[in-house]
């Protein structure tokens, strides 16, 4: 009598057991890679430690096969928990900020001196006429010795744009701009950055993975780092052509962060009203391509 209760009770957990594997199996069908990696780190481990009592569904002990039932029951709760607030997560996902942060300045070196009054205040008007062409209310404000923050809105899209003067012996060598907008954080990462000697030596020996969008003149310009798919869905035809029309004043570094949920573009020269436009004309487009990002399965 004793044994039988004995082999009805293991009948019954590896039962239950099975049930609790398929149930978490058919759970996990319903969601994309995209959904696990965004998942804050401490839920990622407590729900991969708990998946860890898949290893004890076979195991001889009542006591480790009833450890194996807590896990597995746990496991699949939370994950049903997690899978039903998916709508509102994606959605928040998905939204577009409404603001959007100052650019940091850059960082300082030993040549990086005060521009005389006269440099800075030239740089000043070429700024603030160029912005005003865009939004005749926005505002240019100093932020530092040499560095001059705006905000701005354009095409419907917020903006901040930082302009710092390099400056030695009181006059101005150039004017890193950083321009800055936002995008949803389900965006797709990717970085653009201009091709250099080192990098060029470094692709010829094939240590570095590249990617290309098939038209010379611009593949020649820039390392692109992130996804081929991210590449091709964001360097649209029109987005490159406003790409190499920047880089006649400078090549740019273009980078979309997603987890900072802006998008940004970098380059030096002094205050231009045509790089200006070609780098609000890539971040809008940027801006308003329709993340790809979904958390659950169609």
């Amino acid at each position: 009598m004793t044994i039988d209760l004995y082999r009805d009770a293991h009948v019954g957990i590896r039962a239950r057991l099975a049930e609790l594997s398929a149930r978490m199996r058919e759970r996990e069908a319903e969601v994309t890679d995209a959904f696990w990696a965004s998942l804050d780190h401490g839920v990622r481990e407590r729900l991969a430690s708990l998946r860890e009592a898949l290893e004890l569904v076979d195991a001889p002990s009542l006591e480790e096969l009833a450890r194996a039932e807590t896990s597995l029951a746990a496991y699949v709760d939370e994950l049903g928990a997690l899978i039903a607030r998916l709508p509102s997560v994606e959605a928040a996902w998905h939204e577009l900020p409404d603001e959007v942060p100052t650019p940091p300045p850059p960082p300082s070196s030993w040549w990086f001196e005060r521009a005389s009054s006269s440099e800075a205040d030239g740089i000043l008007r070429g700024l603030t006429a160029i912005v005003r062409e865009r939004d005749r209310d926005a505002q240019v404000l100093s932020d530092g010795p040499n560095s001059y923050v705006t905000r701005f809105t354009d095409r419907g899209c917020p903006f901040a744009l930082r302009a710092t003067m390099l400056a030695q012996n009181g006059q101005v060598l150039e004017v890193p701009m950083w321009l800055v907008t936002s995008v949803p954080r389900a965006a797709a990462r990717l970085l653009l950055r201009p091709e250099t000697l080192m990098l060029s030596v470094v692709k010829a020996l094939g240590i570095k993975r590249e990617i290309e969008v098939g038209e010379p003149s611009f593949d020649g310009l820039f390392l692109i780092e992130g996804a081929k798919e991210t590449a091709a869905r964001y360097l649209l035809p029109g987005v490159r052509a406003q790409l190499l029309a920047l880089s006649r004043f400078d090549i740019p570094t273009l980078e979309i962060d997603p987890p900072s949920r802006i998008a940004s573009i970098q380059w030096r020269f002094e205050p231009a009203a045509k790089a200006l436009d070609a780098a609000i004309r890539i971040l809008t487009a940027i801006r308003e391509t329709p993340p790809e990002l979904r958390f659950r399965k169609e």
